[in-house]
């Protein structure tokens, strides 16, 4: 396979949590996102944006609000590890 100078991979990511997130946004009325990478030493993390002109419908005002509601009972009802806990500091 030849090397691509363009390549851009990130290593050892979450893939529930990602996969979970991708979920939210797109029942949300999502129909594109942004990814945006950083590289990290022991892990890389990997974020999702989303424009107002990659949703989908006539509740674009209410996809913010209604995402920050699902991703705030996601963390509310997920249990954190010593690890994550660590992370946050």
């Amino acid at each position: 396979m030849e090397n691509n100078d363009n390549e851009v991979r990130l290593k050892k990511i979450p893939l529930k949590r990602f996969i979970d997130a991708l979920i939210d946004v797109y029942t949300s009325g999502a129909n594109f996102v942004d990814l945006i990478g950083k590289m990290d030493v022991e892990q890389d993390s990997i974020g999702i944006a989303v424009s107002v002109d990659y949703l989908d419908g006539e509740d674009k005002d209410e996809y913010f609000d209604e995402l920050a509601e699902r991703m705030l009972k996601r963390i509310k009802g997920a249990k954190l590890s010593d690890e994550d806990l660590n992370d946050l500091t």
